[in-house]
C-alpha cells in the first residue's frame, strides 16, 4: 500500500516552475529590451519631426499639424472682438435727478434768502452766498443773481429745473456726461433771457448735472462671459498646414510650431510620449499575463521570450516600411504564423493582437488596417496550426491574403468608398499574404537554428529515411534501424493516444539508438550470423561499451545538427537505469559483494517530457517483446505492463509528466501496435506435394 501512495505521489505531481533571482534579472533585461525597441519604432513613426526655426526665417518644406492645435493668437482675438462686442449694463440711479434738484432748490431759495436781507450791503451778501451755496459760481454770476429782477430769476430757475429734469429723465450715463452738457447748453441759447443769464443757467446746469446711468459691473460681466464662452477656438486641424513652403514665419507661427512639439529649441511633447509609453506598457503587460496563465513553460523559457520579441521588432519594423507604400501592406499576420508554426497558436493570436493595434496607430489610427491585421492573423494562425508542409504555408498566406482583401472591401463599402477604389486597395491585402507566406517559409529555418525550436516541418524532415544519420544508422546497424521504426510506430501511436506529441515520439525514436553505429555489433539486434562478442569481456566493460551509445549518439545528432529536443530524447531514453544483465553477470563472478549496481547505471538524466518517456518504455518493450518465443497476445499484454510497471517503480519516471492513466492506455497503444506485427499466419500447404503427379500444360508430368 505504502509503494502504491508513493506511485501516485510521483506520477501526480505537477511541473512547478521556480526562477532565481538570477533569472529574473535576465527576464526583466529582456522585457525592457523588447518593450524599449517597440516603443522607440513606434515613436518613430508617430512623434512628429522637430526643426530648428525662429521668428523670421523661411520654410524650406510644408510643415503639417502633428494634431489637431488651437491657434492661440487667433483664439485670443476673436475673444477680444466678443469682448468688445458686449455693451455695457446700466441701472438707473432714481436718487441721483432727486438731488440735482434739491441742490438747484436749495441754491435758488439761498438767493432769495440773501436777496431779502435788507440790513447787508451787496458786498456783505456776495460773500455770504458765496459762503453759503453749494453751486460754485464766478463773483459775476452770483452778483447779478442778487442783483437782477425776481420774475427774471424766477424764469431762470424754472429754466434750470426743466432742463436737468429732462435731461436726468433720459438717463446719462458717464460717457454721454458731454452730451448731456451740450444738450443744456443749446437749450438755453434758446431762451428768452439775457446773455448773463442765459450763461448763469448754462453754469449751473453744466455743474449739477451727473451720471444717473451708472455700469452694472455683474451684469455686463456675465454677458461678457457669455459672448467669450460663444468663441469656437480656431482649430489647426491634423495634416493642415502650420507653415507653406517658403513663407516667413511669424512669432504666431513660432508659437504653433512650439504647441505642436515641432521646433527643437521648444519642449518635447511628454503627454504625448506618455501616452504611447503607457498604452505600449500596458498591451505588454496584458500579453505577459496571458503567457504566463496559459503557457507558463513558455513564459519562464528565455529563449521563447526572446523568440517572440525578435518576431514583433521584426515585423514592426517591416511595417514601417511598408506604411510608406499602404498601411494594407504590413505584415502582421507573420507574427502569428511564425509564432503558431515555432511556439503555440493560441500565444501567436494573442501576440498578433497588440502589434495589430500598434500598426493601426502606425497608419494613421486607421481602423481598416486594426480589423485586416486581427482578422488577417487570425486565419494565420487557424490555418497554420494544422501545417505540416512548407506548401501548407503558401496555402495559409494565400487565405490570409484573401481575407484580408474581403476586410477591406467590406470597410470601404461600410465607409462609401468607391468600387474600383475598394477593388485597388483590396490589392493590396492580396499582396500582404502572399508576402506573408513567402517571408514565413524563407525565415522559418533560421528561426529554428537560433532559438533551437523543432517544428512539426522539421519533424517530417528529419524523418525522411534520406537524412544522412538515419541513412548511416540503415546502412552500418540495419538491426538497429529496424528496432529504430518499430520503437517509432509504438511511440507514436501511444503519444496520439494520450495527446503527446505523436510526431516528436516518431522522429526521437528514429534516432534514440544512433549511438550504436560506433559499434553496432556489440548490440544483439546486429548480431547476425556472428558470435556474441560480450562473450569475450568483462561485464564491467560490456557495461561500458552498451552504456557509451548514449553519449555517442548525442555526439553524432550534434555533429549532424539534430535539434535539441530530439538530442534531449537520445539522452533521456533509458534514464538512469540499470543494465541489468551485465549487472547480475558481475554478480555471479568470483567478487560478487564488490559489485556495485551504480557501476552498472546509465548516466541519464531521467525522462523529462511525456514523449522521452513514451520513447523509453517503447525501447524497452520492443526489446523485450522481439526476444519472447511465445507471443500470443495474452503474453505480449503481461510482458508490456510488467515493463511498465518495472520502469514506474525503478522511478524512470519520475520526472516525466506521466500519469497512472497515461500509463494504462499506453500500455493499450503498445499492444495494438505489437499484436499487429506478431499476429498468428496460417499455415500454407505444401504446394510443391501437391503438385507432384499434376499435368503441365506441355504434357508432361510433374516429377
Amino acid at each position: 500500500m505504502a509503494d502504491l501512495n508513493g506511485m501516485f505521489q510521483r506520477m501526480g505531481k505537477m511541473p512547478v516552475f521556480r526562477m532565481k533571482v538570477g533569472d529574473r534579472v535576465q527576464r526583466a533585461l529582456i522585457a525592457m529590451i523588447i518593450y524599449l525597441s517597440v516603443l522607440g519604432l513606434v515613436l518613430s513613426v508617430v512623434m512628429p519631426e522637430r526643426h530648428s526655426l525662429e521668428a523670421g526665417d523661411v520654410a524650406g518644406v510644408d510643415i503639417e499639424a502633428p494634431k489637431d492645435i488651437v491657434d492661440r493668437a487667433a483664439t485670443e482675438k476673436l475673444i477680444e472682438q466678443a469682448r468688445q462686442s458686449v455693451k455695457t449694463i446700466y441701472s438707473r440711479d432714481h436718487t441721483i435727478p432727486v438731488e440735482v434738484k434739491n441742490k438747484i432748490e436749495q441754491f435758488f431759495n439761498k438767493v432769495f434768502e440773501i436777496r431779502e436781507q435788507e440790513n447787508l450791503s451787496e458786498q456783505e451778501k456776495l460773500d455770504r452766498l458765496m459762503q453759503e451755496v453749494r453751486i460754485q459760481l464766478d463773483h459775476t454770476h452770483l452778483s447779478l443773481c442778487l442783483s437782477v429782477e425776481k420774475e427774471q430769476l424766477d424764469v431762470l430757475r424754472q429754466g434750470v429745473l426743466d432742463v436737468t429734469e429732462q435731461i436726468m429723465s433720459v438717463g446719462v450715463t458717464p460717457d454721454a456726461l458731454e452730451r448731456a452738457r451740450k444738450e443744456a447748453e443749446d437749450f438755453f441759447a434758446k431762451q428768452q433771457l439775457s446773455q448773463p443769464l442765459r450763461n448763469i443757467g448754462y453754469n449751473i446746469s453744466d455743474r449739477v448735472i451727473r451720471p444717473n446711468m451708472l455700469p452694472d459691473t455683474e451684469e455686463t460681466n456675465k454677458d461678457i462671459n457669455a459672448a467669450v464662452n460663444r468663441v469656437e477656438p480656431v482649430i489647426i486641424s491634423k495634416g493642415q498646414n502650420i507653415v507653406s513652403k517658403g513663407q516667413a514665419l511669424t512669432s504666431s507661427h513660432i508659437e504653433l510650431l512650439k504647441a505642436s512639439g515641432l521646433l527643437k529649441q521648444g519642449f518635447i511633447d511628454y503627454k504625448l510620449l506618455a501616452g504611447y509609453a503607457l498604452l505600449i506598457f500596458i498591451m505588454g503587460l496584458l500579453t505577459a499575463l496571458y503567457i504566463k496563465n496559459f503557457r507558463p513553460d513558455i513564459y519562464y523559457n528565455r529563449s521563447h521570450l526572446m523568440l517572440i520579441g525578435a518576431v514583433v521588432i521584426l515585423v514592426l519594423f517591416i511595417s514601417l516600411g511598408a506604411n510608406i507604400i499602404s498601411g494594407y501592406l504590413a505584415p502582421v499576420a507573420v507574427v502569428s504564423m511564425l509564432i503558431t508554426m515555432l511556439l503555440d497558436a493560441r500565444i501567436g493570436f494573442m501576440v498578433n493582437v497588440p502589434v495589430a493595434l500598434l500598426v493601426a496607430l502606425i497608419a494613421d489610427n486607421s481602423i481598416t488596417v486594426l480589423f485586416m491585421a486581427v482578422i488577417g492573423g487570425l486565419v494565420g494562425s487557424l490555418v497554420t496550426m494544422i501545417s505540416h508542409q512548407r506548401r501548407d504555408l503558401l496555402i495559409s498566406g494565400l487565405l490570409v491574403g484573401g481575407s484580408n482583401a474581403l476586410i477591406i472591401i467590406c470597410m470601404g463599402l461600410i465607409s462609401g468608398s468607391g468600387i474600383l477604389e475598394v477593388i485597388k486597395e483590396g490589392s493590396w491585402g492580396l499582396l500582404n499574404g502572399g508576402f506573408a507566406a513567402i517571408f514565413t517559409i524563407g525565415t522559418l529555418p533560421a528561426w529554428e537554428n537560433l532559438f533551437d525550436i523543432i517544428t512539426p516541418l522539421k519533424l517530417l524532415e528529419l524523418s525522411n529515411p534520406n537524412q544522412p544519420l538515419l541513412k548511416k544508422l540503415l546502412m552500418e546497424a540495419p538491426g538497429t534501424y529496424h528496432h529504430s521504426v518499430i520503437v517509432g510506430n509504438l511511440a507514436e501511436h501511444a503519444a496520439q493516444q494520450i495527446g503527446a506529441n505523436s510526431l516528436l515520439a516518431r522522429v526521437g525514436a528514429y534516432y534514440h539508438d544512433v549511438g550504436k553505429i560506433r559499434r553496432p555489433y556489440f548490440f544483439t539486434e546486429n548480431q547476425i550470423a556472428m558470435d556474441n562478442p560480450h562473450e569475450k569481456i568483462t561485464p564491467s566493460l560490456s557495461t561500458l561499451i552498451i552504456t557509451s551509445h548514449v553519449k555517442d549518439g548525442v555526439e553524432l545528432a550534434k555533429k549532424h545538427k539534430i535539434p535539441g529536443v530530439i538530442i534531449d530524447i537520445i539522452k533521456q531514453h533509458h534514464g538512469d537505469s540499470v543494465v541489468a544483465y551485465f549487472y547480475h553477470k558481475a554478480r555471479q563472478g568470483e567478487n560478487p559483494d564488490n559489485v556495485s549496481m551504480d557501476s552498472f547505471r546509465y548516466e541519464g538524466p531521467k525522462p523529462q517530457t511525456r514523449e522521452a518517456a513514451i520513447v523509453l518504455l517503447a525501447d524497452s518493450v520492443e526489446a523485450a517483446v522481439r526476444s519472447m518465443q511465445d507471443h500470443s497476445p495474452g503474453k505480449i499484454e503481461g510482458l508490456i505492463r510488467k515493463i511498465i510497471k518495472e520502469r514506474l517503480e525503478s522511478g524512470q519516471l519520475d520526472e516525466s509528466d506521466l500519469t497512472l492513466k497515461d500509463l494504462d492506455v499506453i500500455a493499450d497503444a503498445f499492444l495494438d501496435i505489437l499484436s499487429g506485427i506478431f499476429h498468428q499466419r496460417i499455415e500454407y500447404p505444401d504446394l510443391e506435394k501437391e503438385m507432384k503427379g499434376v499435368k503441365m500444360n506441355d504434357g508432361t508430368d510433374r516429377k
